[in-house]
């Protein structure tokens, strides 16, 4: 009887010790990040629409898509990720995220789709676009209001 009650006490001190371990980790995190405890509820939420400390390749994918589908609205066919270019590029400190879609000259979606190629790039550190440009065939671009943009002779 006695040693049961010695293994059960030994398995409450190390659960109390993980427990105080895990406290630890997280108020040292918050404390050395400048969130004080008491606002962390609040900072978490103007950091994940701010500044955030650091993004990952699938923030700048994610970012990357949502603003393909903002311009182009209906007119998505089909879009992926280029998983073998999209990359982090250590010198400019940016996800490059290259994406192929096809897309409708419109939103009526009448056929045929264009293929489209879009670089959009990202800052590593917050998640924020810096450049989003795309390109099509050779028959001519499509802009992300549906129409082919014109030179100034209107050509």
């Amino acid at each position: 009887m006695r040693k049961k009650k010695s293994t059960v006490v030994q398995g409450l001190i190390a659960l109390v010790v993980v427990v105080g371990l895990i406290a630890v980790s997280i108020g040292s995190t918050l404390y050395f990040t400048g969130v004080p405890i008491g606002e962390f509820g609040l900072k978490l939420g103007d950091a994940l629409e701010g500044n955030y400390k650091h993004s990952t390749m699938t923030d700048a994918r994610m970012s990357c898509e949502e603003r393909m589908r903002k311009s182009f609205k209906n007119r998505i066919r089909v879009m992926h990720v280029d998983q073998l270019s999209s990359r982090h590029d250590d010198k400019t400190g940016q996800f490059k995220i290259f994406i192929e879609a096809d897309l409708y000259a419109d939103s009526d979606r009448i056929p045929p789709a264009r293929e489209m190629f879009i670089s959009c790039f990202t800052n590593a550190e917050s998640g924020k676009i810096e450049q989003f440009e795309f390109a099509g065939d050779s028959e001519g671009q499509i802009g992300p209001d549906g129409e082919e943009p014109t030179n100034y002779l209107g050509l």
